[in-house]
């Protein structure tokens, strides 16, 4: 019983390795402008996966039409998912989404409390917006925003691990 847990423990690391090699040849095929190669890896890792930057990278190439047709709701189902994982930067995109009202309804309350959770992870530009938003709401806006805000950063405020998808 002992070996068949270390055999099934190296079997994991060896996919786990695998995984990150191709999520990194992913990033890298993305910046090289090789919109077909990434998507072939980074489709496969979001929804066999459900691996977390991969995700945020094909809500990246949807909201830009990199490979894809420009999709902002394909986008933000991408940018969600990656969000829900504690993806600081898809957070702070789909906050950008929901103050501009696209690919999901304009929702200042929703831009405001995506900006917090992403500010809460360290993201600059999101503590940026957020300040911004917060002068857009009324005051009992910015109470369901602050409300809202906690409960994100209560459920999505943590950074994944890393990239594996071992998450």
């Amino acid at each position: 019983m002992h070996l068949l847990r270390r055999l099934l423990a190296s079997l994991l690391l060896l996919v786990s390795v695998h995984a990150q090699a191709d999520f990194n040849d992913g990033v890298v095929a993305l910046m090289a402008g090789k919109f077909d190669d990434a998507l072939k890896i980074f489709v496969p890792l979001a929804e066999n996966s459900d691996h977390a930057y991969s995700q945020y990278f094909l809500g990246r190439m949807y909201e830009r039409g990199q490979g894809v047709t420009e999709d902002a709701k394909a986008a933000a189902e991408w940018y969600r998912k990656a969000a829900e994982k504690g993806v600081g930067d898809a957070q702070f995109r789909l906050g950008t989404l929901y103050e501009r009202g696209a690919g999901v309804p304009r929702d200042m309350e929703y831009a405001y409390g995506w900006y917090a959770t992403a500010a809460h992870l360290g993201n600059r530009k999101a503590g940026e917006a957020l300040a911004k938003t917060e002068g857009q709401l009324s005051p009992e806006e910015r109470v369901q925003a602050d409300k809202l805000a906690r409960d994100l950063i209560g459920r999505f405020g943590v950074t994944p691990k890393s990239t594996s998808v071992q998450q």
